[in-house]
């Protein structure tokens, strides 16, 4: 296979795709949403070799206002579960776009203490939630639509929520074909989520600044290339849609 022989001679470079790299945007709770994207400029493939390091933890995010009382400790219960995790920030405080720290937080009841100086005050919280969603890795071939699309890992947030990822990995588990772990430049690669709570990588611009889920985790192990492969976007659309030489 000549695309076999392209790749193999190809000089890739070992890295990793980051939270930066992507377009977000805020999902839909209870249905399936993009909310994170990048269209790729150079061709890539992704690793899934025991020195890779797959993060993926997605935040639930909500609003809060505080009362019209200044200095007064308030307690402000979260619609979901939230847990302590053990790869990343557990909740994450902003008022007015700038970052505090809570009075306490309740993981088993759900809820949080926070005394504001001011009155009315905004507060944009991303906790991780212990209630169950589905994540899925996928590439989009350019064209038609965003029809042909494949799957590169599919995980629950109650397994990626609740393990150390550090010294817990998290592989993609490639196993269809030599080709699915490859992405032609002018591809898609998309983080979808369908959750019962929003997940958001940050909120509206608030006074002080826009927050931002800084506990959020998304990095995903790959090796790039700048070389221009002739016939990788073909083969490899054609294998997404089960064409084989």
């Amino acid at each position: 296979m000549a695309i076999k022989r392209k790749l193999k001679s190809a000089n890739w470079v070992p890295g990793s795709l980051t939270l930066r790299e992507f377009d977000t945007q805020e999902g839909t709770p209870g249905e399936a949403s993009v909310v994170a994207e990048t269209k790729l400029g150079r061709p890539l493939q992704l690793r899934d070799d025991p020195d890779s390091e797959l993060r993926l933890v997605l935040p639930a995010y909500e609003h809060f206002t505080t009362n019209g009382t200044a200095d007064d400790q308030e307690t402000f219960d979260l619609s979901h579960n939230a847990i302590d995790s053990p790869s990343t920030e557990s909740f994450v405080l902003y008022e007015d776009g700038t970052v505090v720290e809570p009075d306490s937080v309740d993981y088993a009841a759900g809820s949080f203490d926070y005394t504001s100086t001011g009155t009315d005050t905004d507060l944009d919280v991303f906790y991780i939630a212990r209630d169950p969603a589905s994540v899925e890795i996928r590439k989009t071939a350019p064209g038609a639509g965003g029809k042909v699309n494949q799957t590169l890992k599919e995980a629950q947030t109650a397994i990626l929520h609740t393990r150390d990822q550090a010294q817990q990995e998290v592989r993609f588990g490639f196993e269809r074909t030599p080709l699915q772990p490859y992405l032609p430049r002018k591809f898609k690669l998309q983080v979808v989520v369908d959750a019962p709570y929003t997940v958001a990588f940050e909120a509206p611009e608030r006074a002080n600044g826009t927050p931002r889920a800084r506990n959020a985790l998304l990095s995903l192990p790959r090796y790039q290339t700048e070389a221009r492969i002739e016939g990788l976007g073909a083969a490899v659309k054609q294998d997404m849609i089960g064409v084989r030489e």
